[in-house]
């Protein structure tokens, strides 16, 4: 927590601490290709944190259900999801979803 509370050495300190999410968010599919027995995918989308934060506030105990209604349902029936992917330097091997792109069908 305390790398939280760290800035930089020629800025002003943040207004308020950053907030670590209570939550690892994922993604699970199945790919096109042949034989695909499904991926399962940490996303790490600021997107996702901040709709958190936000509707934790905003909804309470129901947060969940504005979360997985817009994550999962929206995401699937209303738009064209597609997932920017990437990796981290110290797992190369593992990948990473990193944000969203979700035009309209």
């Amino acid at each position: 927590m305390d790398r939280l509370k760290q800035y930089s050495f020629f800025e002003n300190a943040p207004a308020a601490q950053l907030e670590k999410l209570p939550f690892d968010f994922f993604y699970e599919f199945t790919c096109d290709e042949p034989g695909c027995r499904g991926h399962l995918l940490s996303c790490t989308d600021w997107e996702m944190g901040a709709s958190y934060l936000s509707w934790r506030s905003k909804y309470g105990a129901k947060w969940e259900e504005k979360f997985r209604e817009t994550y999962e349902t929206k995401m699937i029936l209303d738009y064209d999801t597609h997932f920017f992917v990437g990796t981290l330097r110290t797992h190369p091997d593992a990948w990473i979803i990193i944000g969203l792109f979700y035009p309209p069908m």
